[in-house]
């Protein structure tokens, strides 16, 4: 018996010209992760990142006063501050890089 796998062409120049293009518009994106304690309502970020989407175990939440978090900033850091405290889980912080 002989099984034949073909694995489809992948075009590496598209996906380089678009990480160019975001790169040279100054939009850089990496996620941070933190650990939920059940306790813990303020999550600070690295300096120079700034927060686009927050999620609480694989949960988008909404930002805003009276929503699932609001985003504190003290012209270093960029702080997120909890409603309500995670319980022990996964936190991921979807951020974008200030320029």
């Amino acid at each position: 018996m002989t099984v034949n796998i073909e694995k489809p062409a992948q075009n590496l120049r598209e996906e380089l010209s678009m990480l160019r293009a975001k790169v040279a518009s100054g939009v850089v994106q990496e996620a941070f992760w933190f650990s939920g304690t059940g306790a813990q309502i303020t999550f600070a970020l690295r300096r120079g990142w700034k927060p686009k989407f927050v999620y609480v175990d694989g949960a988008l939440k909404r930002p805003g006063t009276g929503e699932d978090y609001t985003v504190s900033y003290d012209r270093f850091i960029y702080t997120i501050i909890f409603s309500v405290a995670p319980a022990t889980v996964d936190l991921g912080v979807i951020c974008v890089r200030e320029a």
